[in-house]
């Protein structure tokens, strides 16, 4: 019978170093999407018919953006014990699944979904640099010997 993983070892440790970075990229893409695009219809009337106009851009990028988030902050959480980092981010998915779906069901105005998409996308964000910050420096909770 094998023990089970010391999560403190980072041999131990899932393939999902990449994953805060990844949420992070996801995220600024969605910020990015929200800001930029306003001017880049007004510059270019062109990319108003292109993908990045359409609503559904955001859907697609939460595609990504939830599952990653959910693994990447659920496997921090287990190393290092932070309520605020789960809060962070699970409001800011929450805020950005509903910037994503409230002006299709008109819940909420363009506006409305970039403000959201903002302070979600910047949780997040916040969220998964918290999380790599405690994963990598030593704050494993996760062991009975860990010290605070």
């Amino acid at each position: 019978m094998n023990p089970s993983p010391d999560l403190a070892d980072p041999a131990a440790e899932p393939p999902v170093r990449g994953l805060d970075a990844l949420a992070m990229l996801l995220s600024g893409l969605c910020l990015l999407h929200c800001l930029a695009l306003p001017v880049l219809v007004a510059v270019l009337p062109l990319a108003a018919s292109s993908l990045v106009v359409d609503e559904r851009f955001h859907q697609w990028l939460l595609l990504g953006a939830v599952p990653t988030s959910v693994f990447a902050l659920g496997w921090g959480w287990r190393r290092h014990r932070s309520p605020l980092v789960l809060w962070l981010g699970f409001v800011g998915l929450i805020l950005m699944v509903f910037a994503a779906f409230g002006v299709q069901f008109e819940w909420i105005d363009a506006a409305g979904e970039r403000a959201l998409t903002v302070a979600g996308a910047v949780m997040l964000a916040i969220a998964h640099f918290r999380n790599y910050q405690l994963r990598h420096h030593g704050h494993d909770h996760s062991s009975p010997h860990a010290h605070s």
